[in-house]
């Protein structure tokens, strides 16, 4: 008897169904392993991060010990510290004594564009490393760089208020690096040695010495390090100072701007200027006078001082119109005027005409004294005159450093003070009058913080005053601002670190 053949879609079935069971536990096998070796991996990974991060911490926290025991050694009375800083895990701590540097230089310092390098010098440090983290101790801070770039743990010897910076050096020697349970030994080499001010260091082809207050240029510090971009975040945290990088160097700088001059000054020379920074809001100025020598008795006497800016211009001017007399009396009268112009093509004339030195507040004239010498008060209550400036005064155009635009200009026919709230809103047509020290306070004002007053001395190439000796007296309030500096104090301390 012949058995009946099973259909084709049974024995598929029945085929798939006897494999079932070994293929389950073969892919169950696979899986479990897989999910296994991958828990492990990176179980394994997260475990060593934590571990690496721990042990970052306590570095962290070890070099904020440290960087406090160099200031107790460094700038404090012991001279030598020793330290355990533990267990370095699966870290290094390296000395290395000619890593970074850090310089502080004096730009323009004597208003001719000549730069003076202060300082400068190698900084040194000391590291944990751990993988691709390095906690450094340098300058007086510790920072951490890694790949995602440099933060500061605690902050360096930088000390910056009230436009005051105090900068006391801390340079790092020795060598060498040490693992497992590093020990740590601090020596004082050198302590507090006066850099800034210092009487006894000059300015390159100056004779004035370093000394406080810095009332030219600016200031730079700038620091070359691999922790280069901790050192920009701080000086930016810091400072309002004028904060710059180069990646390509790795360094960060930060310059900060002196305040100029207040008080007594010696008078420029013609055609050379006096800085005024830093001027507050406002109108401040509580002095500006000016004492000047005159040898040839005040004949043909033009003297002034302008400001020649882009959008601006001012310009003071005094004349005389007699000389003086054998018996060193003077029977003539001064005339003392104010130029303003913005860029409308009209100004602004302020005039005080036939001056009596004898009894004016505004001026004053010393016969007997030789040379003569010639005192104005731009900050008097002596009575100032509105309206067009006489063409006839400037001359053939040279006796004044803005002739030409007096020559072939008007005065505004009327102009309003509403730049500030003492100015009242007030407006002033031709013979309207106000006091000197109201319109020398208005004028600087507008053209403040920061603007340059600069002699000429007339008319065209003669020499009316003598301006080596010449002063001035010029007080006025200094703007608020964490981007200006007037006195600076750097000591450069040295420390030699051995660990073991």
């Amino acid at each position: 008897m012949t058995s009946r053949r099973v259909p084709w879609l049974y024995r598929v079935v029945r085929d798939r169904t006897a494999q079932t069971s070994p293929i389950a536990v073969v892919l169950l096998l696979v899986i479990t392993i897989a999910g296994t070796t991958t828990v492990i991996t990176l179980g394994g990974q997260a475990i060593e991060e934590t571990k690496q991060e721990s042990r970052l911490s306590r570095a962290e926290h070890t070099m904020t010990l440290f960087d406090s025991r160099v200031a107790v050694s460094a700038l404090g009375d012991a001279q030598t510290q020793k330290m355990s800083l533990g267990g370095s895990g699966g870290g290094q701590y390296v000395v290395n004594d000619d890593s970074g540097w850090i310089r502080v230089t004096h730009r323009n310092f004597s208003d001719d564009g000549t730069d003076a390098v202060i300082y400068n010098e190698t900084l040194g440090n000391i590291e944990y490393r751990d993988g691709d983290t390095t906690i450094a101790y340098e300058g007086g801070g510790v920072w951490r760089t890694q790949a995602n770039g440099t933060s500061m743990v605690s902050p360096p010897e930088f000390h910056y208020r009230g436009a005051t910076l105090t900068l006391p050096i801390v340079r790092v020697g020795g060598s060498g690096a040490a693992a497992g349970n590093v020990n740590a030994e601090v020596k004082t080499t050198k302590q507090a040695q006066r850099i800034y001010p210092n009487e006894s260091t000059t300015y390159p082809s100056l004779s004035s010495t370093y000394d406080n207050p810095v009332s030219n240029g600016t200031v730079s510090v700038t620091v070359h390090s691999a922790h280069y971009k901790g050192w920009a975040s701080f000086f930016r945290s810091r400072t309002e100072g004028n904060v710059t990088v180069n990646d390509a160097n790795q360094t960060a700088s930060v310059e900060l701007e002196t305040l100029g001059l207040v008080g007594e000054f010696q008078m420029p020379n013609e055609d050379t200027s006096l800085d005024i920074r830093g001027m507050a809001n406002g109108h401040n100025v509580s002095a500006f006078t000016i004492t000047l020598a005159n040898d040839q008795h005040l004949q043909n006497m033009e003297w002034g001082m302008y400001y020649d800016g882009e959008k601006q211009d001012l310009e003071l001017h005094v004349q005389a119109d007699e000389k003086c007399q054998a018996d060193d009396s003077y029977d003539g009268t001064m005339d003392v005027t104010l130029y303003y112009a913005n860029e409308s093509g009209q100004y602004h004339g302020w005039q005080a005409t036939g001056v009596d030195p004898n009894t004016s507040p505004l001026v004053n004239i010393d016969c007997a004294k030789d040379p003569t010498e010639i005192q104005v008060n731009f900050t008097s209550n002596e009575l100032m005159t509105y309206g067009d400036i006489p063409k006839q005064s400037v001359g053939n155009r040279n006796k004044w450093h803005f002739g030409p635009e007096i020559k072939d200009g008007d005065a505004y026919s009327s102009v309003t003070f509403d730049e500030h709230a003492i100015d009242g809103g007030r407006t002033f047509t031709d013979g309207n009058t106000e006091q000197m020290d109201f319109l020398t306070n208005h004028y600087f004002s507008i053209i403040a913080p920061e603007f340059e007053l600069t002699v000429t001395d007339g008319p065209g190439n003669s020499q009316s005053v003598d301006e080596r000796g010449s002063r001035g007296n010029l007080v006025y309030d200094q703007a608020e601002g964490g981007q200006f500096i007037t006195f600076l104090h750097i000591t450069e301390n040295e420390v030699e670190v051995d660990v073991n």
